[in-house]
């Protein structure tokens, strides 16, 4: 693979390897220690590089912030839908596997929201939407007699995203547990959704 700063790499992968980059500064040193200098030193590249692409740190952070969230938005398109159970299996792994390989840049988003209005509006996105999806998936499954939630199915869905989360941080941590997390993930989910596990 040709280095982010090599002539033959094309400008969109450029732009991408360098965001890939900066998911790791921004996760080691949080938003207010990291600088252009620091992207550009992890990426091996000048700071004139970095700046033919971005115009500040804060146009790097949103890209990576509409990227994450982007992901997770993606996430319920690609799953499948032959049965509930294993739409949820898959759904929920698919949602576990993302919350744990963006964990870090889950958090700094997190801390920007606390004093930024519109970071606060993309991670209320970033969370808020696939709840809503998830939402609704369960109110058809509800409506066909497919499903029996012991809570109403937006309960289940803001159930969800809080043990999914708490999931990814065990996985950061113990990345051999991640598979057992993500089989635990989907019978908690199956049980408080009401689905019978019908995936053989």
């Amino acid at each position: 693979m040709s280095s982010i700063g090599s002539r033959s790499v094309g400008a969109e992968e450029k732009r991408e390897r360098l965001l890939d980059v900066a998911e790791a500064v921004f996760c080691r040193l949080g938003h207010s220690r990291t600088t252009i200098a620091e992207l550009a030193a992890a990426a091996g590249v000048s700071r004139p590089t970095v700046y033919a692409y971005f115009p500040s740190k804060e146009d790097v952070f949103r890209a990576l912030a509409d990227r994450v969230r982007d992901e997770f938005l993606r996430l319920q398109e690609r799953v499948d839908t032959s049965s509930p159970a294993r739409t949820a299996d898959e759904a929920v792994r698919a949602f576990f596997a993302a919350y744990t390989r963006h964990h870090g840049m889950l958090v700094v988003i997190a801390h920007q929201a606390l004093v930024d209005p519109a970071m606060r509006e993309l991670r209320d996105e970033i969370v808020a939407r696939p709840e809503r999806r998830n939402a609704r998936f369960l109110e058809r499954l509800v409506a066909d007699g497919r499903a029996a939630p012991a809570v109403p199915p937006a309960d289940v869905s803001r159930a969800v995203t809080g043990m999914v989360a708490r999931a990814a941080e065990l996985a950061v941590d113990h990345p051999e547990q991640a598979d057992r997390l993500g089989g635990e993930l989907v019978a908690l989910y199956l049980r408080m959704a009401g689905i019978d596990d019908d995936r053989g």
